[in-house]
């Protein structure tokens, strides 16, 4: 049996943020078979023994938020597992997500990189990928369309080669980020249509705000400029 690392970031800033948490992690435990090392990561209020029986490892950092600083820090304490999970913390997993990815690894082993599905968010901004095939999958490196920031599935050799991530992406743009170092070390990734796990902020995307477009210009000016991507 596959063991995962799981890795979530969370901000219990109020009794609803540690709610939706909790239920994240619920729905994970109930709904993946097998070995679990969780690290949670917070960036709000330090709730660790609100959390102890639901994760391994709680890392509270005294400082600013930096999503892949962070990640990197969860990264040391589940990289002995054969999976490793980076996920949001608003996140449902349906029943069989994991069994659905394995069984394209049991019939793909050359993709190593996954993100499940979250059909109220592709059904909407992509449809078509839901039309006119049986296929299980997509492989794709496309943002969003198929690798999908709050739900990444990596085998674990794979996330050695990835990681540790870049932390001049603090914020936004680091699912790009991702997706260019997949790309330039061969490592394949795709979409599971099968495997579910439902985003509650799904429709964020459409939320903007002055300083979110701000920061979303100057994060995507790092990406731009780390890959020399200007089109």
């Amino acid at each position: 049996m596959e063991s995962l690392g799981v890795i979530m970031l969370t901000n219990s800033s109020d009794e609803k943020d540690r709610f939706i948490t909790i239920r994240s992690l619920l729905t994970l435990k109930d709904s993946t078979i097998g070995r679990m090392n969780v690290a949670l990561v917070e960036s709000g209020n330090d709730y660790k023994n609100f959390y102890s029986d639901l994760v391994n490892h709680y890392i509270a950092p005294n400082e600013k938020f930096n999503y892949n600083k962070f990640l990197n820090l969860g990264f040391n304490l589940v990289n002995q597992e054969d999976w490793l999970l980076i996920t949001n913390d608003d996140v449902s997993y349906h029943k069989n997500w994991f069994q659905e990815i394995m069984s394209i690894y049991c019939e793909r082993p050359d993709i190593t990189s996954f993100s499940p599905s979250d059909p109220l968010f592709q059904m909407k901004f992509y449809p078509r990928l839901f039309v006119g095939t049986k296929d299980s999958y997509l492989e794709s490196y496309k943002v969003s369309e198929s690798v999908c920031g709050w739900s990444i599935l990596v085998k674990m050799e794979s996330a050695k080669i990835v990681f540790p991530l870049d932390e001049q992406f603090d914020m936004y743009y680091q699912d790009n980020d991702y997706a260019e170092v997949l790309k330039i070390n061969n490592i394949r990734h795709a979409l599971s249509r099968h495997s579910i796990a439902s985003h509650l902020n799904t429709f964020d995307v459409l939320k903007t705000s002055e300083n979110k477009i701000t920061k979303m210009k100057e994060d995507e000016n790092k990406f731009r400029n780390k890959w020399k991507i200007y089109t």
